[in-house]
């Protein structure tokens, strides 16, 4: 004979940790939404006047982006970052992505940072970053780019 408090307790449990790890999923699959992403970008430094805009790539991993523009010039090879939007929108009848991202990288020295603020709409990305030591403004670039995969 079965017991029904026994198979209710067990079903109700089953449920929970189904529950559990199918959130977990939807997470890490949130986290993935930019993963892989490959953007050809032009980017310039807007605190000297006359600067022309320089090539590079800006290629997202699950946490970071890498640029070899910040590793070459500033020993910085990553940015972490974190979406801060992450939604849907039609255009012209095809729906597209919109993401926020944002971003904070300490350099080596004591209080100095590099942030980072982008919109990705679409295929298309653009945003601005600013060096700053202690609360002062250093420098500021701005860029804009398309996906390239």
């Amino acid at each position: 004979m079965t017991n029904p408090l026994r198979n209710l307790i067990n079903v109700t449990c089953f449920l929970f940790l189904y529950s559990l790890s199918t959130d977990s999923m939807a997470q890490k699959a949130k986290v993935q939404k930019l993963d892989k992403r490959k953007y050809d970008i032009e980017i310039r430094e807007t605190t000297t006047e006359g600067k022309k805009y320089e090539k590079d790539v800006f290629e997202f991993t699950p946490k970071e982006i890498v640029s070899d523009y910040f590793e070459n010039k500033f020993k910085v090879p990553t940015l972490h970052y974190k979406t801060v939007k992450d939604s849907t929108y039609t255009e012209d009848g095809d729906e597209l992505k919109y993401f926020g991202v944002s971003a904070k990288e300490k350099t080596d020295k004591a209080e100095e940072f590099f942030y980072l603020d982008a919109v990705i709409k679409g295929r298309e990305i653009t945003g601005k970053i600013a060096y700053k030591k202690g609360e002062t403004v250093k420098k500021t670039w701005e860029f804009e780019g398309t996906q390239n995969n």
